[in-house]
């Protein structure tokens, strides 16, 4: 695959004031210190919100998605965030999309992995002619490998928003050491440090986080190694459910592509309140909005470990600079939920 020089202006992408679709030198510099983007999700309702936002970020670029089958099916995952990213006006060696090989140690149930399916079938993302420009977004090889060539010849550092496990991260860290000086940061929905985690099963204390539980062994890797970790746990996500108001509020504004978009997409998650008894959270797209306005958030400094042992894998483990398992993360633990809510609408808008 093949990562062009230029850059397309729409209304949907970015705010940038000019298109640098240009062979003058002083926009391609412009264009090679915009801070570049890679989205690892995982293709549930709130990873594709997450890659949207990612779109957003002021003075950056979107330069790939890689796809893991956990949260999701792979396939239709992989299809729909290219259909949404041909939407915004994404063409051939601008972005890539690619799914990734790995496969779970513990399985999201599969009746929740379905969304992929909806999200893919939205009207809004589905004429013939996106379908096939999407098509030509897609990569057939490796997700984890396409982020390696990323990184390989990539000039500048990436930033990473992960939104599902953390077996892409760990793949490049434990294969391509030398790569791992090319990631800036990740920046990780996952975990639960100071609150109970959202994991649910036989044989589980309950401690751990979906994300980290499905590949532990990935998630105590990343942990130890060098890769610096920007942490979006259930501590702070816990604070923006997806509401009935909020998804309504989206219709006040319905006449914008990503207003008819983020408030269908969203609007698969309400009953889940109601079903369950529990809300769906806007984990993802908290976790990229932070990169959009960090003001909304709150961190601390943590020393956090994972644990990998049966009754408490996938569990981020607070402890000391003692601990020589120990690594220091940034650890959002609160964020202002309507300042979070107003962003989005105004991204969407």
């Amino acid at each position: 695959f093949f990562f062009s020089s230029r850059r397309r202006h729409t209304r949907y992408i970015g705010d940038w004031s000019s298109d640098v679709c240009s062979s003058d030198p002083t926009v391609s510099v412009l264009y090679c210190r915009m801070k570049k983007i890679w989205v690892d999700h995982d293709g549930g309702v709130d990873d594709f919100m997450a890659m949207v936002i990612a779109t957003l970020i002021p003075d950056s670029q979107l330069v790939g998605v890689t796809v893991i089958d956990a949260d999701c099916f792979v396939e239709p995952a992989v299809q729909c965030s290219a259909r949404v990213l041909a939407k915004l006006g994404y063409k051939e060696g601008e972005v890539v999309v690619a799914g990734c090989s790995f496969t779970a140690t513990n399985p999201f149930p599969k009746a929740w992995r379905g969304h992929a399916y909806n999200c893919n079938d939205l009207p809004c993302i589905t004429s013939s002619k996106n379908i096939e420009q999407s098509k030509k977004l897609i990569s057939a090889e490796k997700g984890e490998e396409v982020l390696a060539a990323y990184l390989r010849t990539s000039p500048d550092p990436v930033t990473i928003v992960v939104t599902g496990p953390l077996s892409t991260i760990a793949y490049i860290a434990n294969n391509y050491p030398d790569l791992v000086p090319k990631i800036e940061s990740i920046v990780v929905m996952g975990g639960a440090v100071d609150v109970k985690g959202n994991v649910a099963v036989d044989g589980h204390d309950g401690s751990a986080e979906w994300n980290l539980y499905w590949d532990p062994k990935s998630a105590a890797d990343v942990f130890k190694s060098a890769v610096p970790i920007i942490l979006f746990p259930l501590d702070a996500t816990n604070s923006v459910p997806i509401t009935h108001e909020f998804v309504k509020r989206f219709g006040e504004q319905h006449d914008s592509f990503l207003s008819q978009y983020a408030g269908s997409t969203w609007a698969l998650t309400t009953a889940q309140i109601h079903i369950r008894g529990t809300y769906y959270y806007a984990w993802d797209a908290l976790t990229a909005a932070y990169l959009v306005d960090a003001s909304m958030c709150t961190f601390e400094d943590r020393y956090i470990k994972i644990d990998t042992s049966a009754a408490s894998q996938g569990r981020t483990v607070p402890t000391t600079v003692d601990d020589p398992d120990a690594k220091l993360v940034k650890v959002c633990t609160a964020v202002d939920a309507e300042q979070f809510y107003q962003l989005v609408l105004k991204l969407c808008k």
